[in-house]
């Protein structure tokens, strides 16, 4: 009985902690399992509802499938409502064979996106696929008006026609786009908006024929990654870099020409099916270098 008791008191304690100590345990669980945390006890029953980030994939999603757009549209709609701020906002979307349409889809990609501009995101991570999907889907101009963002992952996006000409992200520091459609002039316009960008990560990427990546522009960028081993538009790609501030490179793809200046940090180096003859690399102090063909 005693232990019981003990026990009950432990429960008591961490259900009286503040709520923003409750909100940062429940950033660490799935969107599902922080639902599930409702039933723990009167102090948990609403917490999950207000915590500072939202992971959404239809995949795991326990109710009807068909409820799954809706479900999302009605949570993002609340926090708007009620005034909230969201840190991160995550959303997969795997309609392989859904009975929700690819149109509908986007139609409410273009008004969530609105409502997490205005709620503060600061990660912001999208991944669509679908099986009868025209194309990548276009990605609403107004993600790139969003100065509250620090962390932008895009999957499966067309980035070639909303883009506005001024991109206020002076705050973001982690980019990744994956099997993304962009062209080169859309491509500068993006890097070149992002002074505090320190990770860049291109993964699939198509439209890309040249990147510069200079020590003017990018001040901070110490990973950069590039990975296009099953596209065959990465042929007669040219990447040259000239930023002493890299600690980490990795490339890998064929037919890529490649140069490397003023590495004078660089630790780590990952080439793959990139063409010996083709590359020029100044990294006096490299520690790891390794060279796959």
């Amino acid at each position: 009985m005693e232990k019981a008791k003990r026990d009950s008191l432990s429960i008591d304690r961490i259900s009286d902690l503040p709520k923003d100590m409750l909100h940062r345990i429940l950033y660490f669980l799935s969107q599902e399992d922080a639902v599930r945390t409702s039933v723990l006890s009167k102090s948990w029953r609403y917490i999950w509802c207000t915590r500072p980030n939202l992971d959404f994939s239809d995949i795991e999603f326990n109710g009807n499938k068909q409820d799954f757009p809706s479900t999302v549209d009605k949570t993002l709609q609340q926090y708007y409502d009620q005034g909230l701020s969201l840190e991160k906002f995550r959303l997969y979307l795997s309609l392989l064979g859904k009975d929700y349409s690819y149109h509908e889809s986007v139609l409410l990609l273009h008004k969530w996106i609105p409502l997490l501009k205005a709620m503060g995101v600061k990660e912001f991570c999208l991944s669509i696929l679908f099986d009868h999907n025209p194309g990548n889907t276009d990605m609403p101009s107004v993600v790139f008006k969003a100065e509250s963002l620090e962390l932008l992952h895009l999957n499966r996006c067309n980035l070639g026609q909303n883009i506005p000409e001024n991109i206020p992200f002076g705050r973001l520091r982690v980019l990744r786009l994956s099997n993304v459609l962009v062209e080169n002039d859309v491509f500068e316009r993006i890097i070149s908006s992002c002074p505090l960008l320190t990770t860049m990560s291109l993964d699939g990427c198509k439209g890309l024929k040249t990147i510069k990546l200079e020590k003017k522009i990018h001040k901070h960028l110490k990973h950069f990654i590039f990975i296009n081993l099953m596209n065959r538009t990465s042929e007669n790609c040219s990447i040259e870099i000239d930023i002493p501030t890299l600690e980490t490179i990795e490339i890998m793809g064929s037919e890529i020409r490649c140069s490397m200046r003023n590495l004078s940090i660089l630790k780590t180096l990952s080439l793959g099916s990139v063409e010996q003859s083709r590359l020029c690399i100044d990294a006096p102090n490299i520690q790891v270098c390794m060279l796959l063909t």
